[in-house]
């Protein structure tokens, strides 16, 4: 008796190991890391409460954003994760200099041939203050428009036109509103 329970018992595992067995995954069905460098420039608005001299003011200002650092992307057949970590300058009345760290998600919904494809997402960014910094740190919403180049088997180039609504790092009452791009060339470096 304990061996034909033995036998029903082993052939029951062996039954749903080969029924539930995954099948090889093909190249196209992988997802990818990829690492390397940005730059990035923007305009910015920003409106902000302080106290100036002798009274309480609302002040307006516009200037340059200038940034470079490394990216880091999640490629997975439409969809990508990005993850940018940049120090930048912001050139106002004064040069505000901070980390900036992003994170989006992004969908390419048109592919016009087998080398480029365009697609736009959703994310947060941060902006983090240098030691010794006069601001403080702000963040908020942006609204990224991809367009993805395959340059090669092993790297893509990505161009990125960003719309930008956040606070601002100085006084109170803020808010912030950006628009720049992103260039980055992008090499894989793994795959999940």
């Amino acid at each position: 008796m304990k061996k034909w329970i033995s036998t029903i018992f082993f052939i029951l595992i062996f039954t749903a190991k080969i029924t539930h067995s995954q099948t090889p995954r093909n190249e196209d069905n992988l997802n990818y890391t990829y690492l390397g460098p940005v730059l990035s420039v923007g305009y910015n608005q920003v409106e902000y409460t302080d106290w100036f001299t002798t009274s309480t003011e609302t002040k307006k200002m516009s200037g340059y954003i200038l940034s470079g650092g490394l990216t880091f992307n999640i490629m997975a057949n439409e969809f990508c994760g990005d993850l940018q970590i940049k120090y930048a300058m912001n050139n106002l009345e004064d040069t505000l200099q901070y980390i900036e760290v992003s994170a989006s998600g992004k969908y390419f919904f048109y592919k016009m041939n087998n080398n480029i494809s365009f697609g736009g997402g959703l994310g947060i960014y941060m902006e983090i203050p240098t030691p010794g910094a006069k601001q403080n740190s702000s963040a908020g919403l942006q609204l990224p428009f991809t367009m993805l180049v395959d340059t090669s088997r092993d790297t893509k180039l990505f161009v990125d036109v960003y719309f930008r609504y956040g606070s601002f790092g100085i006084g109170e009452d803020t808010n912030s509103i950006s628009v720049g791009t992103n260039v980055g060339f992008i090499f894989k470096v793994g795959r999940i």
